[in-house]
């Protein structure tokens, strides 16, 4: 074991800073996304809103196993590189590009019937109509989003987060501006609702995907991912990529199915995937339930979820930056500093949430005073007293979200997979399960009861990694193979 040398806070908090701000506004501004999407169809109608919020929900159900696979590569990226195998951490990048174009299909063939889904979930003809023309219209988006994973994980896992923010402020910005157009009929476009939003949203993601694949080509023409190592394919391994010649050669040799690693993406990533599916599905289950109680607690939620987002995803990026960090210091079993780097994430997770804690708490009009702004005035204020309570379920519960987020973090980044889907299958079925069962038996409905079980759902999954953590058995795990480990570097 190597005695590291970075013995000041210092030094390991901006690097995790360096890694996790960019990842936190690129995760915001996906955020600022949706919650743009949403805002714009409340202004259209109730019924866009709600529709937006089901067919969303789906949307991240059925993307997030493949998402999840997929993007695991950030962790072996960060491992792979920690142990200064380039050509490894292109070669698992490849397999998740291979693996995502094999599922594409899939979703076409989904949304293809995802109508017929939500006239079997009781849905209105009219709603379940709406709900299925907007899943459809974010097929090719979703099929961009799947692609666009295995590069993600590129980038994040080797600190590279910066492009990811150049990648999402670009298609935000053409999100809003079609947005605009296609769901009102502006900028000379047709006026196409909640078609319009789908549309919109398929278009910046597809141009996310083009953006990230430009970058990943120029940053391996320049060398910015490192040198190969001397057991690369190429002969000439010791310098960087600095010319189109080397790099078409090197592409080529990666460029390939290679079972083993295949396997080993899958072995570590499908508890990762399933993981984000539980917790989806569980979402889903209480989305669904909500929509039966009408078009006005549907959009209150729709809105209220549209302000949590911008407390909620960009802690997603802290908890991605918190695993990179974590994988490439434990691959050199460098445990100090993988320990300050987890107390350094917590601590700017915590002050980070706590600022929504006062803000949506103690100032919850301010919060949804912006789905006033072009809102016929009655109208908004028949929804605020329904929405403004469910801002303090959000203020409740964000504290642990942080938590929570920060030391799944942890273990992902360790390749402790399969805890993460223990847990998120536990405080699923603990929680949500439990609370249609007692929607079930006892008739116990209604808005609040199921904010209710979000919040307690919330809590749990945090407990549950927090002991986890403590308990120290991630210390153990790795996602490369045991022969590339080496002591000291």
């Amino acid at each position: 074991m190597t005695t590291s040398t970075r013995d000041g806070w210092t030094e390991d908090f901006w690097e995790l800073a360096r890694t996790a701000w960019p990842l936190m506004l690129s995760t915001g501004l996906f955020s600022i996304t949706l919650f743009v999407d949403r805002l714009f169809l409340y202004r259209y109608s109730d019924a866009a809103a709600a529709a937006a919020m089901s067919s969303g929900t789906l949307f991240w159900s059925v993307t997030c196993l493949p998402v999840g696979i997929c993007g695991y590569t950030n962790t072996f990226v960060s491992q792979y590189l920690g142990v200064r195998r380039l050509d490894r951490a292109l070669q698992v990048v490849w397999q998740g590009v291979l693996l995502a174009l094999a599922l594409v299909p899939l979703l076409f063939l989904l949304g293809w019937y995802s109508r017929d889904l939500f006239f079997l979930a009781g849905h209105e003809a009219n709603l379940a109509k709406a709900e299925g023309d907007y899943f459809w219209c974010l097929v090719p988006g979703a099929a961009a989003t799947v692609i666009a994973a295995s590069l993600i994980g590129l980038f994040a896992g080797s600190e590279k987060t910066l492009v990811l923010l150049y990648c999402d402020a670009a298609a935000t910005v053409v999100n809003a501006v079609l947005d605009w157009g296609l769901i009102f009929g502006n900028l000379g476009l047709p006026a196409l609702g909640v078609k319009g939003a789908a549309i919109a949203s398929s278009i910046s993601l597809c141009l996310k995907l083009v953006l990230l694949s430009w970058f990943a080509y120029r940053y391996l023409v320049r060398g910015d991912f490192g040198t190969w190592p001397d057991s690369s394919p190429d002969p000439d391994a010791t310098h960087s990529l600095m010319s189109p010649a080397p790099i078409a050669s090197r592409l080529v040799s990666i460029m390939r199915f290679e079972k083993p690693l295949m396997q080993r993406l899958v072995r570590f990533g499908w508890p990762a995937g399933v993981s984000t599916v539980a917790e989806a599905w569980s979402f889903t289950i209480i989305m669904i339930l909500v929509a039966k109680l009408g078009e006005k607690p549907a959009a209150a939620t729709t809105l209220a979820l549209g302000v949590n987002v911008l407390a909620f995803i960009p802690l997603i990026g802290l908890g991605m930056a918190v695993g990179v960090v974590v994988g490439k210091y434990l691959v050199q079993n460098r445990f100090e500093t993988v320990q300050r780097m987890v107390r350094i994430g917590l601590s700017i997770g915590l002050i980070y949430s706590l600022l929504f804690v006062v803000f949506y708490g103690g100032f919850p009009d301010w919060a949804i005073s912006v789905y006033a702004i072009g809102t016929d005035p009655q109208r908004f204020e028949e929804m605020r007293p329904v929405l403004r309570p469910l801002l303090l379920f959000i203020a409740g519960y964000c504290v642990f979200d942080a938590i929570q987020i920060v030391f799944a973090g942890v273990l992902k980044g360790a390749g402790d997979t399969l805890t993460v889907l223990g847990g998120h299958i536990a405080a699923g079925a603990g929680t949500v399960g439990l609370g249609v069962l007692g929607w079930w038996l006892f008739g116990w409905d209604g808005l609040y009861y199921w904010w209710s079980i979000i919040t307690v759902w919330v809590v749990v999954l945090a407990i549950l990694f927090t002991v986890r953590y403590l308990h120290g058995g991630w210390k153990n795990k790795r996602v490369i193979e045991p022969d590339l480990l080496i002591e000291d570097l």
